[in-house]
Formats: C-alpha cells, sequence, structure tokens
C-alpha cells in the first residue's frame, strides 16, 4: 500500500508510519524531562543603599539589634543562616548592601502559633536587652536615617541535580 501526494510523489505507508510514531514519542519524551534542578533554600534579599559615607554607621546600628536578633533565630530554628553583603553601588541609584536571610522552604514563612511565639520571645528580649521599646524605636529611627531601603524579595536557590 502506498500514499501518492498531490506532487505524485509514492512514500511506502509503513516508513510513514513509523516516522510519525518516532516522532510523537520523541516529542512526548522531551516535553516530559524534568529540569536538572531542583528546589533549595528559600531566601529573603533585602537591598538597601547607605547614604554618602554611612555603611559603617550603618553596620554598627545593625550589629545592636539586627545581628543579635538572626542570632537568636537561628538558634531558635527560624532561620537557617544570615548574611550581610556589602558593595559598591553601580550608580546614585543602585543598593550597597543586601541582607541575605535563609530559610529551609516556603514552609518556614508561614505564621504559626510556635514560630510567632520564638519571635516574640526574640522581640521582647531585645527590648529588655536595649532598655526598653523606646530605646529600639530609637534605634530603628537611626537606622533609617543611614539607608534607604529598596525592596525586599523571596528567591528560591536552584539546587542541580
Amino acid at each position: 500500500c502506498t500514499y501518492t501526494n498531490p506532487t505524485n510523489m509514492k512514500f511506502p505507508s509503513r516508513s510513514l508510519s513509523t516516522a510519525l510514531v518516532l516522532s510523537t514519542l520523541a516529542f512526548s519524551s522531551f516535553a516530559q524531562d524534568e529540569s536538572p534542578f531542583k528546589d533549595g533554600s528559600v531566601f529573603r534579599v533585602t537591598m538597601v543603599r547607605t547614604e554618602a559615607n554611612s555603611q559603617d554607621d550603618y553596620f554598627k546600628q545593625l550589629d545592636q539589634i539586627y545581628y543579635p536578633t538572626m542570632v537568636q533565630a537561628k538558634e531558635q530554628g527560624l532561620i537557617k543562616s544570615f548574611r550581610l553583603l556589602a558593595g559598591d553601588a553601580a550608580n546614585a541609584e543602585d543598593f550597597d548592601v543586601i541582607l541575605l536571610v535563609e530559610m529551609e522552604n516556603m514552609a518556614a514563612l508561614d505564621e504559626t502559633p510556635e514560630r510567632e511565639a520564638k519571635w516574640k520571645a526574640i522581640r521582647d528580649g531585645m527590648k529588655t536587652k536595649m532598655g526598653g521599646q523606646e530605646k529600639v524605636d530609637g534605634l530603628r529611627a537611626a537606622i533609617n536615617t543611614k539607608r534607604d531601603f529598596l525592596g525586599s524579595k523571596l528567591m528560591r536557590e536552584q539546587l542541580h541535580k
């Protein structure tokens, strides 16, 4: 049995059928291929632009409240790790500091009663350590004079399988 196309070329039907089956199988296996990457940790990436010549002062202020808070959060299992990255801004509108907080997964962002109790205990401990809420508020206000918050986003690490 042969197929005749409009240009009067003859093709054996068996060859045509085989080609169609093979191309369908190749396409379906290609479409089902998995990514060579798998999801890893979730990172909260916060971009900050410090005021001119104030990066060191900003870091000293972070050392009073941010750093001890993150250490306690790590000890409590609320976060996996945290990092402070500093560099030069590419232009006047660019950030020069990144606050990077690593969490195990997206579920670590859920506001469960247990997690909220741990965060509250950390905040209350910082208030006591610093001498009360007014001192904490004063430090936060001082931090805000040293930097511009440019944004924050969640990003997921992609690990090669």
